[in-house]
């Protein structure tokens, strides 16, 4: 297994949702129906995986999911593979840390936004205060994330098929 302090950037991650999946690059490239030199590149970052190949690639697991949703967004923040303890007591207790402070920053959220529609309206203050707690909320959802993450490689719940399931069947049910 990849130790997680050395993970850095995208294909580190890739590289982590290849060995999750439990399979060669190989094997992995011949599903994705890519070419294994695709698979390899993109674990090297000489290139990104062809936007043909990151919704399959995605559907694997949680971590690869993630991964493509970094590589197609940029937004390494809200889908970064956290390098800290990755035991489940470790996330749980990470995730009640940041959950408290991303809640006290979303509590003062109504008073500050009270009568305010538009950016012109906001003081320097108020931009600080609410880019503050929107940065609580987005470590908080990336705890979360990594939390999720780690359940589903340890117990195997295949939560990106679950995940689209329960999401496509609250639809069907509208």
């Amino acid at each position: 297994m990849i130790d997680p302090s050395i993970m850095n950037d995208l294909p580190d991650m890739i590289q982590l949702a290849i060995m999750a999946c439990d399979k060669p690059p190989k094997a992995l490239a011949m599903d994705l129906k890519c070419s294994t030199s695709v698979v390899y590149q993109s674990l090297k970052g000489k290139r990104t995986l062809p936007s043909s190949v990151m919704r399959k690639f995605s559907e694997t697991n949680l971590i690869a999911a993630a991964s493509m949703a970094m590589q197609a967004t940029g937004l390494k923040k809200l889908f970064r593979y956290r390098k800290s303890d990755r035991h489940i007591q470790a996330r749980l207790l990470e995730l009640r840390m940041y959950d408290k402070k991303a809640d006290e920053a979303m509590n003062r959220l109504p008073e500050l936004l009270f009568n305010k529609n538009s950016y012109e309206d906001l003081s320097e203050s108020d931009k600080e205060i609410l880019l503050s707690s929107i940065d609580a909320m987005i470590e908080r959802d990336n705890i979360s994330l990594n939390l999720f993450m780690e359940l589903d490689t340890k117990f195997n719940l295949d939560l990106v098929n679950t995940i689209k399931k329960a999401r496509f069947s609250n639809l069907k049910r509208a």
